[in-house]
């Protein structure tokens, strides 16, 4: 069967096929009575990021709201802490789906059942600080040959029509705001400086953690790559005989973060001698466990910043990739500014580790903790 994930010809057909397919029942929104108290969560790729960590606080702070997570994996649902939770397609879930009145997403609008979307407050957590040009911002958005110009032309004002459905996203600061702004096409007063959540994870997880004392631990976590093949050069490039070599002599354990659309890489035992697998199911809950971060284009390197821990770049393909992916100019030029050859990896590792440099902020967090809060905030405010 077809990887609807990497195939964006196919997932747009199957899109515009479901639409169609579900007008009956999304006319069913339009009928249906609202329920102020009931709020939702979802993401398409399980329990986890920060609908989970929003869930997860209304539940315990909020006691006059009912949140509800919305599952699109039935083997979530028995996932340890998880509240009231249904399947997205089932009766119970269709229900509360059609009543509740606010829902929280995290990658768009197919994290819930999307034909129960009208007349909600839908709120856009998003899951990081994009790096990578996105939605309206990129050319990439389009499954369309670009020779198209027509239904190109049509495909983007059909999205923006469709994310202007948004009522609220969430940015981490005014530089985030306006990207944010500008990827989904909405004026500056529906994006908010609020957060997200999972920063706020991050931060409390610092009190119960502190830096490994005697032997470190870094972590290595590169960004999607539309082919296996690609991937696999990007990380081999990285860990390096020479990386290997330093951290066995020096005590340091190393960890591979390998993006959810590349888990087939995981198979392959002899890429990854001398380096353990993170398997883990949400890798912020495992970031206090690291001295180091080393990535390329993902946008863990803004979380894992949080911690005040150094971060290295190692973008071996850096003017390849802008010239296909796109990447924002400010963070084309911070990544080219502090972009680190393989060869150098382990002496700048080595630096970082002994405390010989500094460790320098790369952005700004005006409301570190308090993401939670200042959401639901903002929230109470449409209702």
């Amino acid at each position: 069967m077809p990887n609807l994930n990497k195939n964006k010809y196919l997932r747009t057909a199957l899109q515009a096929f479901l639409f169609l397919l579900f007008i009956p029942m999304r006319l069913i929104a339009y009928f249906t009575p609202l329920n102020k108290k009931i709020w939702i969560f979802g993401n398409v790729y399980g329990y986890k990021d920060n609908p989970k960590y929003l869930y997860e606080y209304i539940q315990r702070e909020e006691k006059t709201i009912r949140p509800i997570w919305i599952s699109r994996k039935k083997n979530d649902l028995g996932t340890s802490g998880i509240g009231e939770a249904y399947y997205y397609l089932s009766f119970k879930g269709l229900v509360y789906q059609y009543r509740a009145s606010v829902v929280f997403l995290t990658t768009g609008k197919n994290d819930v059942a999307k034909f129960t979307l009208p007349r909600k407050i839908i709120i856009q957590l998003w899951h990081g600080v994009p790096i990578k040009k996105l939605l309206l911002d990129s050319e990439e958005t389009s499954p369309i040959p670009k020779r198209f110009k027509l239904l190109n032309r049509l495909f983007y004002k059909i999205l923006r029509s469709s994310l202007n459905q948004y009522s609220l996203i969430c940015a981490v600061n005014e530089h985030n705001r306006i990207c944010m702004a500008n990827a989904f096409g909405l004026p500056l007063d529906k994006v908010k400086v609020t957060g997200i959540p999972r920063h706020d994870i991050i931060i409390e997880s610092v009190e119960s953690k502190p830096l490994n004392v005697g032997g470190k631990r870094i972590l290595y976590a590169p960004t999607w790559r539309s082919s296996l093949s690609e991937a696999k050069a990007a990380i081999t490039a990285v860990l390096t005989l020479e990386l290997l070599e330093y951290c066995q002599d020096n005590n340091v354990a190393i960890d591979i973060s390998i993006h959810p659309l590349n888990k087939k890489l995981v198979e392959d035992e002899k890429l990854f001698v001398d380096v353990n697998k993170l398997t883990c199911q949400d890798v912020n809950e495992r970031l206090i466990d690291y001295d180091l971060l080393i990535t390329d284009y993902s946008s863990i390197a803004f979380d894992f910043s949080v911690l005040g821990r150094p971060v290295l770049f190692s973008c071996l393909d850096i003017e390849k990739y802008n010239a296909e992916r796109g990447l924002y100019n400010d963070f084309h030029n911070l990544l080219v500014d502090n972009n680190i050859l393989s060869k150098n990896i382990p002496k700048e590792i080595d630096l970082y580790l002994k405390g010989s440099v500094k460790v320098d902020s790369i952005y700004h967090y005006p409301t570190l903790g308090d993401a939670r809060k200042n959401i639901v905030k903002e929230v109470m405010v449409f209702l």
